[in-house]
């Protein structure tokens, strides 16, 4: 991105990025330059209407404010928005100079003083140059082709005199044009750290999500990064791939990282698709969490088909990993495919941020984790790939639940009673 700032005109030497600057700064100037034309209009009126008695009616003078008020009625009621950004910088220049040159050339042709006399040369200056929102060298041209033929009108009436154009031109129009070089620059540089600053909280955005997820990326940033605890009801999966040590112990570490990236983009896939949010990758086990931080309706039955989905997904990896032979790593040593092992339990847990001042983790913590983590290693003892306890299959709809079968019971530490077990 080329930031530098052209020294003559102050505008962006990259012309995209000028374009964004203008297209930046339109709706902040166009209600202050609507209230602003009105208001001119009504000292145009006035204007005229002082002169008016003063000149009578010239037919000149006339013709330029009846057409002035038609190109208003246009610019203000007729052109669309986008013409009136595209085009306000000209009509302000012309509008300005023409009116204030119709009156400075009908006075100079007239026997009459003007009345605001020599004052009126710094008008000329500060007005284009302050207060209408002109670009630096549009306000340069308007202040330029309106004070120098008011001085010549002046000179010529004998309300001024050649000794006066130092300081009611020449130091005027120098000490505001700097001033306007510096709100231009300023302006312009100010957008570009504003730019930075959204790029950094875009880059800030897209980076958080890659590491916790949308939905724990927004609870983050709106809670500013203070997750307090809370206790929710949810459901919790755990999912591992069998026989991990012995697929990884004659890979490279390189393709242990493919392998498992390829593995985990596609359970990412499901997860995401079934509002899971992932708190943990721990080797090749990931914790998954339904219901937190964001609540997600029958979390129980989307913890079930996320788990399906899962492993239908593993199916189709099988097949690419065949394809382009990089199951060669597990089929010479006697794996036949990638299999993978989740458990699932729904119950109460606190759920938010867990560690020291310096570092935390948003996790969950309850028996309702343990068990969960325990369902998932019963898969070795039932030879089965899904395990979930008695209370998701009492929560599943008719569909699913048709399709669960009992697998059996298991003892569980500092549980009285056995857990049983269902699959899919």
């Amino acid at each position: 991105m080329n930031e530098s700032i052209n020294i003559f005109t102050q505008r962006f030497n990259d012309t995209k990025i000028e374009r964004e600057y203008l297209d930046f700064k339109w709706p902040r100037i166009w209600p202050y330059l609507k209230a602003f034309l009105f208001f001119s209009l009504l000292i145009k009126a006035f204007v005229m209407f002082e002169d008016i008695k003063l000149l009578g009616l010239k037919m000149p003078y006339i013709f330029y404010h009846t057409f002035d008020i038609i190109v208003f009625i246009i610019f203000m009621f007729i052109l669309s928005n986008n013409n009136k950004k595209k085009y306000h910088q000209i009509y302000m220049g012309l509008s300005w100079i023409g009116f204030m040159n119709i009156g400075f050339w009908t006075y100079y042709f007239s026997p009459f003083d003007f009345p605001p006399g020599e004052g009126v040369v710094i008008t000329c200056i500060v007005l284009p140059l302050t207060i209408y929102p002109f670009h630096l060298l549009n306000g340069v041209i308007s202040a330029l082709c309106t004070s120098i033929p008011a001085m010549i009108m002046l000179i010529q009436k004998g309300m001024m005199t050649t000794d006066q154009i130092t300081y009611l031109f020449i130091m005027p129009f120098i000490f505001i044009l700097f001033s306007k070089i510096s709100f231009e620059s300023r302006s312009r540089k100010d957008f570009i750290k504003s730019l930075k600053l959204d790029s950094n909280r875009k880059l800030m955005r897209q980076t958080l999500k890659r590491y916790f997820g949308e939905n724990l990326t927004e609870k983050i940033l709106h809670n500013k990064g203070d997750l307090k605890g809370d206790n929710r009801w949810i459901s919790i999966s755990f999912t591992d791939i069998s026989s991990y040590s012995t697929i990884i112990e004659h890979m490279s570490p390189e393709m242990v990282v493919k392998f498992l990236n390829e593995y985990f983009s596609a359970m990412h896939d499901a997860i995401d698709k079934y509002k899971g949010q992932i708190v943990n990758y721990i080797g090749d086990s990931v914790m998954v969490v339904f219901g937190a931080p964001k609540k997600v309706e029958d979390h129980e039955i989307m913890s079930v088909k996320c788990a399906i989905e899962m492993r239908e997904k593993l199916e189709k990896l099988n097949k690419i990993w065949d394809e382009t032979e990089f199951s060669r790593f597990w089929k010479n040593h006697g794996i036949e495919k990638i299999t993978a092992r989740t458990g699932i339990h729904t119950g109460s847990v606190i759920a938010g941020n867990i560690g020291s001042d310096r570092m935390l983790q948003y996790s969950t913590i309850g028996d309702t984790v343990n068990v969960a983590s325990r369902l998932e290693q019963a898969n070795k003892d039932f030879e089965s790939d899904i395990a979930f306890s008695h209370e998701i299959y009492n929560a599943l709809n008719q569909k699913l639940h048709s399709k669960a079968i009992f697998l059996g019971e298991i003892k569980l530490k500092g549980r009285e009673k056995a857990t049983k077990v269902y699959s899919i």
